[in-house]
């Protein structure tokens, strides 16, 4: 489990790795507590049996929109039908945003670009950060909507899931 932890924690800056809370999600999307946090992050721990590494971390105000989306995903809900979903419990205040920007950190790519005896990645592991901004709009930001490669831009402008990306190097997905 050990390993488990440092790698979900892998993407944060690593002033904030260990004092992160790290969780696994089941196949349902319920979270369940691998190390408990005490710096406002919430680290996704890599799902096993697949070849994909995929870890995450959001700020503890932002993650039950996360957990909400995953549990939504994991009952067979379509994309469109999810963004639909969400935005109405957000907006019914079912589900809380957080009072302002909140922070997100990812990594993606091959399984087998993920050393778990050092903790490191190789360059086929995409990495990138996130500010998430609900309801932000690109041109409020004076910003791009289209990923150059180079700059930030803002995904899902206008919407509760609306958040500048930054990435290390080129997205390759």
């Amino acid at each position: 489990m050990a390993r488990q932890v440092a790698a979900a924690a892998l993407p944060l800056p690593g002033a904030l790795r260990a004092g992160a809370g790290v969780v696994r999600l089941d196949g349902d999307g319920q979270p369940h507590e691998l190390r408990s946090g005490a710096n406002g992050m919430v680290c996704l721990a890599d799902q096993p049996g697949d070849s994909i590494f995929d870890v995450r971390c959001y700020h503890a105000s932002f993650i039950q929109l996360i957990y909400r989306r995953r549990q939504l995903v994991a009952r067979g809900v379509s994309e469109s039908a999810l963004e639909q979903a969400v935005d109405a419990e957000v907006r019914s205040g079912k589900l809380r945003l957080p009072p302002g920007p909140t922070a997100g950190y990812r990594m993606y790519g091959p399984l087998a670009g993920y050393d778990p005896a050092t903790n490191t990645v190789a360059s086929t592991i995409d990495a990138w950060q996130s500010i998430h901004m609900p309801y932000r709009t690109a041109a409020s930001l004076g910003m791009p909507t289209k990923e150059d490669g180079l700059q930030p831009y803002v995904m899902a402008s206008g919407t509760y899931w609306a958040h500048v990306m930054i990435m290390q190097s080129p997205l390759r997905y």
